[in-house]
């Protein structure tokens, strides 16, 4: 079979269709297509080998009919379901290392799986560098410097902007400011809201308070 650069499955993607057109920019051989049936996208998958295939979704959770997860292909996969901004600039980052390379080193397809294990333990108030690091088994060091190769910015930084991002997303539908602290992973109120102060400009409340003035 040839080998084709890259396949992205789209759950959803009127949902971010400016985030979507950037990935198709990045190669022309970027095959972008939107979920309509699970079947039919494993037909696809069989056809040819991919340098990277990945398969998105906007939503919390991928739909129980599409087990992504256990999908057993012979191409590196990456699942990333709740995409948002930060987890998209992310996933063009790396996508875009792939499609200037002739082969996907070791390193692109370990690094597209802790990306996809981050994403599923945004929340835990536990994950950390080493944490993530040892899921792939690489050191802290290697790690870091993965990061910041394929990323752009520190591991930290990054886990950082996603917890921010969900929990704005809390506060706009009126979740109470604690409840949102230690649902997107911090254990700390005080500390939870000067991160959020340093992100947004004003503090979770104001921001709460705000939303919903205007809704």
């Amino acid at each position: 079979m040839n080998e084709v650069d890259l396949l992205v499955f789209v759950h959803k993607a009127e949902k971010c269709k400016d985030y979507l057109a950037d990935l198709l920019l990045l190669s022309k051989k970027v095959k972008l297509t939107e979920f309509v049936d699970f079947n039919s996208a494993l037909q696809l998958v069989k056809k040819a080998r991919y340098k990277l295939i990945v398969f998105l979704t906007f939503e919390p959770v991928f739909p129980k009919a599409w087990n992504v997860n256990e999908l057993r292909i012979n191409s590196p996969m990456l699942a990333l379901a709740g995409a948002d901004k930060i987890s998209l600039s992310s996933l063009i980052s790396l996508i875009d290392m792939v499609a200037q390379n002739e082969e996907v080193s070791h390193d692109n397809r370990l690094f597209a799986e802790s990306l996809a294990y981050i994403d599923e333990n945004i929340c835990e108030n536990d994950l950390n560098l080493e944490k993530v690091a040892s899921q792939i088994y690489v050191s802290r060091c290697h790690y870091s410097r993965m990061f910041q190769k394929y990323v752009g910015t520190g591991f930290k930084e990054y886990v950082m902007n996603k917890r921010i991002q969900k929990a704005k997303l809390l506060l706009q539908r009126g979740e109470p400011v604690t409840d949102v602290c230690f649902s997107v992973g911090y254990n700390d109120l005080t500390h939870f809201g000067r991160i959020f102060k340093r992100k947004v400009g004003v503090n979770p409340s104001v921001y709460r308070l705000s939303k919903a003035a205007s809704q």
